[in-house]
């Protein structure tokens, strides 16, 4: 006992030193925590040496981070983001994670430790990037409501990765089985959460009505992390991902914001040290050797993020010149999220000190952001007249297609209408054919177990190849009225007089869309099935296909097609109230 309260005085003394320094050169707070936590650590000065202790301060800390981003969640504001945000949202996480992955397999590493390199470089600070952006009175540029959505996007992202990594290390029971399981256990906590929001959060809002006390408050919004994360835990997946559903459930209260008020002190707490036990693990002679490694990831994170998600932008979000390049150097700074990666892989034995390497990268990222960002219009200048103007027109084309398009889609007329109802069937059939496929899977085991006749096994089978062709009939209906839909959609939009043209791109878009999404995650197939480094020559056989579709739509659009509008509406902000607005978001974050 007294070794731990040696240990917890040490972290809160050097927890104010770091909060000082990061101050001191106007840096976020993160920074500071964990630079003295390595400074501190068992790698440098040797005053923290008790990892069980630095072992639950992480596990407690990543909970209650989880469980405050969480808050920032309510459902119903999440379907004001917009298809724009979630398509630029996806885009460039897959995208960063591909190239990382890339970077990591040219680099000599194996395919497990290149996948962790690829998600550790993917997701932005959502922490770091607010607070600069506050920091700098920039919050009210015009790009700041579709950077946010796009944060909130990646966060959700990270989640699920967090999710998948911790549901898969377990592999007694073979990959398909371990696929089951993991598909299972994130249906069960979607359900439980589902049932929480329809009936449970009834009552707790009556219970906080009609008690008063901040108390009371505080103890609910603990005792649903708590909870949710057993819940989690239980189910053999990561405790902080069922964190991140009793926020968000939370978050759909009434009193939302006395939850987040009221658990600020905890975090406050809880958060600092988190930062600073993480920092304890990083090793600066591990640092020293794999530098070459850290500046190679490091100039991989400026280029995806100047070219990959400047061109993303570009396209999707129609942000053109000074607007693209500030877009791109604000979603600079790698995120916390990566210590919990770093952290997740060192179950997987992948041969390197991925928590020292991350920490340095976050730390270089940050700060190159933070300084860099107030001169963002002054780096563009000399490279907006490097853009040949044969490839400037046609990106040109391309996002004014797609302009016209997302400003179609959020008119609420039947086409649109139809779209999403249509979209949400094949998602919820999609989910229904995995559940029939491991459901019966988990059923036949039993009935085997227990010498049931083989007749009736084969009566299931065969019954259970019934449902799965019913359900492909239905999936295969619901994306031809998806194709027809977005036809209509797309000939409105572009004003196109010929409907077969316009159901011919929107086919095109489908194959292209989805062999570019398949290229991007074949690196977790890789990962999944123990695949060698030379299989990811399939990820570019995809994409091969991905761009000649999109050629041929390029080809479409030129000869048949003429985008008529003169002008289109500036991206729909982020509706903030008056009580969440941007300058709120990282509230449970600020030390």
């Amino acid at each position: 006992m007294e070794q731990e309260l040696i240990t917890l005085g040490i972290l809160f003394f050097f927890g104010l030193v770091g909060g000082i320094l990061a101050s001191r050169f106007k840096q976020p707070v993160l920074l500071g925590m964990i630079l003295v936590g390595a400074l501190i650590g068992p790698h440098m000065l040797g005053l923290v040496k008790d990892t069980n202790a630095i072992n639950m301060m992480i596990d407690f800390g990543s909970i209650l981070m989880l469980f405050m981003i969480g808050l920032q969640f309510d459902i119903s504001k999440l379907k004001k983001i917009g298809l724009k945000a979630i398509v630029v949202g996806f885009l460039k996480s897959g995208i960063a994670a591909f190239i990382g992955f890339i970077v990591g397999l040219l680099l000599g590493l194996g395919v497990v430790a290149s996948l962790f390199i690829g998600i550790i470089l993917a997701f932005s600070s959502t922490v770091v990037i607010v607070k600069v952006l506050e920091e700098r009175e920039m919050l009210d540029r015009q790009e700041v409501p579709l950077l946010i959505a796009v944060l909130i996007i990646e966060d959700i992202l990270a989640v699920i990765m967090l999710t998948f990594f911790s549901g898969i290390q377990n592999k007694a029971d073979g990959m398909i089985g371990t696929m089951q399981n993991l598909v299972i256990s994130m249906v069960v906590l979607v359900i439980v959460y589902l049932l929480f929001v329809k009936l449970i959060k009834p009552v707790l809002a009556w219970i906080l009505k009609t008690t008063k006390g901040e108390e009371i408050t505080a103890f609910t919004a603990l005792a649903m992390c708590a909870g949710f994360s057993y819940l989690a835990y239980y189910l053999k997946l990561s405790p902080a991902s069922g964190a991140f559903l009793a926020g968000s459930i939370v978050a759909s209260l009434p009193d939302a914001k006395n939850f987040e008020k009221v658990i600020a002190p905890y975090n406050l707490i809880v958060g600092s040290l988190f930062f600073i036990a993480v920092g304890t693990l990083v090793n600066f002679a591990s640092i020293e050797v794999n530098l070459m490694i850290i500046l190679v990831l490091v100039l991989t994170v400026i280029l995806t993020r100047m070219f990959t998600f400047g061109l993303v932008v570009y396209l999707f979000a129609n942000f053109k010149g000074d607007k693209m390049f500030f877009s791109s150097m604000a979603m600079l700074s790698i995120g916390e999220f990566a210590l919990l990666v770093a952290q997740e892989a060192q179950s997987f034995n992948v041969g390197i000190d991925l928590m020292s390497i991350s920490a340095a990268i976050i730390f270089i990222t940050a700060i190159m952001m933070s300084l860099t960002l107030n001169h963002s219009d002054k780096l563009y200048e000399p490279t907006k007249d490097h853009i040949p103007y044969v490839i400037r027109k046609k990106l040109d084309k391309f996002s004014n297609y797609i302009k016209a398009i997302s400003e179609e889609l959020d008119l609420d007329n039947k086409h649109s209408k139809g779209l999403k109802k249509n979209v949400f069937a094949a998602l919820i059939g999609s989910l229904v054919i995995l559940l029939t496929i491991f459901g019966w899977r988990k059923l036949s085991g039993i009935l085997t177990m227990y010498n049931i006749d083989q007749l009736y096994i084969s009566a299931g089978y065969f019954a259970t190849l019934a449902v799965l062709s019913v359900l492909m009939f239905y999936l295969i209906y619901k994306a031809q009225k998806i194709i027809k839909s977005l036809s209509d959609i797309f000939a409105n939009a572009t004003n196109s007089r010929s409907i077969y043209n316009s159901r011919i791109i929107v086919i095109r878009a489908f194959v292209g869309f989805g062999a570019f999404g398949i290229g991007l995650l074949w690196p977790f197939a890789m990962f999944i099935f123990n695949m060698s480094a030379i299989f990811t020559v399939v990820s570019f056989g995809f994409m091969a296909v991905a761009l000649w579709q999109f050629h041929k739509i390029s080809v479409s659009m030129d000869d048949n097609v003429e985008v008529t509008r003169e002008s289109f509406p500036t991206y729909k902000k982020w509706d903030f109230d008056s009580e969440t607005n941007a300058k709120n978001v990282n509230q449970g974050w600020k030390f």
